[in-house]
């Protein structure tokens, strides 16, 4: 009768434990809903709200102080130099650009006047949301669909996505090769990563992808990785838990 009870006991507890899996864990990305896309893009381990002081202001200048010019390149898409278009565009932009801003109040009258979505875009479990959000389910194993997911990502991406419109236009190559040298990975005791560039996601407004070498490898070690970067007289700073950012037995990154 003991070992019954003990049996029951033990398979409740494993009950309980398949129940409290996330859904990239419990299912293939083919199975992702809408909904479990979006969570994936906008809250997740790989994706967080930053929210910034109406105080630091939210208007982007050049070095001489007065505004950028418009640029008018067309930059690679959501993996930055990875060699893949990005999948922009399109209806989804803007629920891939996360939350996006939120006017709280305006600048100078304090309390969060703006709020960031930092995402770290070269991890496999973001990319096979994206790929679900934009070309829905019919389309996730579509051959685009695969060659986006499986192509090789040879930086760690994140982007930060939400900048005001008025901002994200005056971002000029200079001001991206700017915002590329204060942009950081930083993690305890060993020397930060820095960006090797920035540029704007083709087809998701007001987001900007920092690309980070993978010369110094980020472990289960370091625990912890934050993201810091300004833009402008914003200052961004964002950790990302290194634990929770696994799938089976490999840190997504």
């Amino acid at each position: 009768m003991k070992l019954l009870v003990r049996i029951a006991g033990v398979l409740a507890v494993a009950a309980l434990a398949l129940l409290a899996e996330d859904f990239w864990v419990k299912k293939p990305y083919t199975e992702w809903s809408d909904k479990d896309a979006a969570k994936m893009l906008t809250n997740s381990p790989w994706a967080h709200d930053v929210a910034i002081d109406a105080g630091a202001g939210v208007e982007m200048a050049n070095s001489s102080g007065r505004p950028g010019p418009r640029s008018g390149s067309d930059l690679p898409g959501a993996m930055g130099q990875s060699g893949e278009p990005g999948m922009g565009g399109g209806g989804n932009g803007g629920m891939l650009n996360g939350r996006g801003s939120r006017e709280v109040g305006g600048p100078g009258r304090g309390g969060a006047s703006l709020t960031l979505h930092v995402r770290w875009q070269s991890a496999l479990p973001v990319r096979k949301a994206y790929v679900v959000a934009m070309l829905g389910h019919a389309k996730a194993e579509s051959e685009q669909g695969k060659n986006y997911i499986s192509q090789a990502v040879p930086y760690y991406v994140i982007t930060v996505a939400g900048l005001p419109a008025q901002m994200a236009a005056r971002l000029s190559k200079e001001n991206l090769s700017e915002l590329a040298k204060t942009a950081t990975l930083v993690r305890k005791d060993k020397d930060p990563i820095n960006a090797e560039s920035a540029e704007k996601v083709d087809g998701e407004a007001g987001t900007i992808a920092f690309l980070f070498p993978k010369t110094s490898e980020i472990t289960l070690d370091d625990k912890e990785v934050e993201f810091v970067s300004k833009v402008g007289r914003i200052e961004l700073r964002r950790k990302f838990k290194l634990k929770e950012m696994v799938v089976g037995d490999k840190l997504e990154l």
